[in-house]
């Protein structure tokens, strides 16, 4: 909670687990929100046990909760559901990924908390959709990967068989989906527009980030005239060099010849790559000159190389470890990465939020709270009635 952030003064009520949702809350609390996370007492998230862990402290669940408080609620006792409903009064936003039918059987559905607080931005995620046949499906990040195309979008470029991201790239991408869609709605809000429900699915989070350009001519419903053309992605693959690997992206007519130049075979002149259009018309000869400069490649030593394509402005880069950003010197000019020191684990690199804000700040080193870290403190804000030490020893609190 920050009071400096874009987002200071609003509060989210978070009662999500794993990745999708909680996600979305580490954006508004490096935003400035006061996001109170809800667990159940006992456990608390599934996230907390899942990934490389020290001291028992996931690196996993560290990212993705940090700046939030914990409250470790039984919302099952009725107590606990008069506590939430107390601190949905007081709310912004609430956000949650429950399977579509369990926030209205628990109470908790849109229609009963607009009547608490009218005003507020209620938001659920799910992973196939709230309707439809496939909406009651358990969805996790690899499951919603190779339903929503993924696979078959980067199949393996020597068998041909689909593959799937080595990361969890649907909840991340459904995370950066709703921290958006929850600060448009806040700004509607600000409008005069009310509070409303925002739904997002993970399946269509992925399938609109993957249509533009994997959908090729599936986008045209006249297939008659389409014609396949020279893809921005598709086919890219890394180039090998004598002591690494690099991408190199010659897309305009002055790094297209000057990369050919500088991998040994200059092209200047021959009129099927003498520009964008011609090469597009003539992408077979592309894809085997470019096989035989990747192939002139593997002798040569990739810093060597990138230097001169750097001079001439050819866009290159030098593929680089997840474990090496933190250290180069251009992640180091922006700032991103930043250090919290957490009681248990000591410690802990990460990034902070990547956008910049000249006015209002967002907020470092933020860690993840302990499994109901912030209970009583949180009852106290409320005003409760009940003494926590009663609460706690009915299981209402942890």
């Amino acid at each position: 909670m920050s009071d400096t952030g874009p987002f200071s003064g609003v509060r989210v009520i978070e009662l999500a687990s794993a990745l999708a949702a909680p996600g979305a809350g580490a954006v508004l609390a490096d935003q400035g929100a006061d996001v109170i996370k809800i667990e159940p007492p006992g456990a608390g998230d599934i996230l907390r046990y899942m990934g490389t862990s020290k001291h028992g402290v996931s690196g996993l669940f560290q990212h993705y909760n940090r700046g939030k408080r914990s409250l470790a609620l039984n919302l099952k006792h009725p107590e606990g559901m008069d506590i939430l409903r107390r601190l949905i009064s007081g709310a912004d936003v609430l956000l949650h990924n429950f399977r579509p039918g369990v926030a209205e059987r628990l109470g908790m559905g849109y229609a009963a908390m607009k009547v608490i607080r009218p005003e507020l931005i209620y938001v659920s995620v799910t992973g196939f959709g709230h309707e439809g046949p496939y909406a009651q499906k358990a969805a996790w990040d690899n499951v919603v990967q190779a339903f929503a195309g993924v696979a078959h979008s980067q199949p393996n470029a020597e068998t041909g068989e689909p593959t799937q991201y080595y990361q969890i790239f649907a909840d991340k991408l459904t995370a950066l989906n709703a921290a958006q869609a929850i600060g448009a709605a806040l700004f509607a809000r600000e409008r005069g527009r009310g509070g409303q429900e925002l739904r997002l699915a993970m399946i269509d989070a992925v399938a609109a980030f993957l249509w533009p350009d994997t959908s090729g001519g599936a986008a045209f419903l006249d297939p008659d005239g389409v014609r396949e053309g020279q893809s921005l992605a598709k086919g890219n693959r890394l180039v090998r060099f004598s002591d690494g690997w690099a991408q190199i992206a010659p897309t305009d007519d002055a790094s297209f010849m000057a990369t050919c130049r500088i991998l040994g075979e200059d092209v200047a002149g021959d009129p099927r790559f003498a520009s964008f259009r011609a090469r597009n018309e003539n992408f077979d000869e592309v894809r085997a000159l470019f096989g035989r400069l990747y192939a002139r490649a593997r002798e040569m030593p990739v810093d060597a190389v990138l230097a001169r394509l750097e001079a001439a402005d050819v866009p290159c880069a030098k593929a680089l470890r997840v474990e090496e950003l933190p250290s180069h010197p251009q992640f180091q000019a922006n700032g991103l990465f930043t250090v919290t020191d957490h009681p248990r684990a000591g410690p802990i690199l990460g990034p902070r939020t990547p956008v910049r804000f000249s006015a209002t700040p967002d907020v470092q080193g933020l860690k993840a709270p302990e499994l109901g870290e912030h209970s009583d403190v949180i009852l106290t804000e409320l005003g409760w009635e009940t003494p926590v030490a009663t609460l706690r020893e009915q299981g209402v609190i942890a």
